[in-house]
């Protein structure tokens, strides 16, 4: 399982997520969960997602970055408070 942490412009925050839902689903992750919060300079986004093996967690994180509307991620070590 991995953590990751978005920060996603707040005025394409709908369609960034959208679009960061069908990279989870296409990649075969679970979605353990989801949080949204107003951030200081965006949206910010706390992640969950699940694979059997870490060669998808890998690819979904390297296509997360290159997605239009993320500003800023960051994969939050095992383990780590995230509330």
């Amino acid at each position: 399982m991995k953590t990751f942490r978005l920060r996603v412009e707040r005025d394409v925050a709908l369609a960034t997520m959208e679009t960061v839902l069908s990279v989870v689903r296409r990649g075969g992750l679970a979605l353990h969960s989801l949080h949204l919060a107003p951030g200081r300079h965006g949206v910010d986004v706390l992640l969950h997602v699940g694979a059997d093996e870490a060669e998808p967690l890998q690819l979904c994180r390297t296509r997360l970055c290159n997605l239009i509307g993320i500003l800023k991620i960051r994969e939050l070590p095992a383990g780590a408070a995230t509330s």
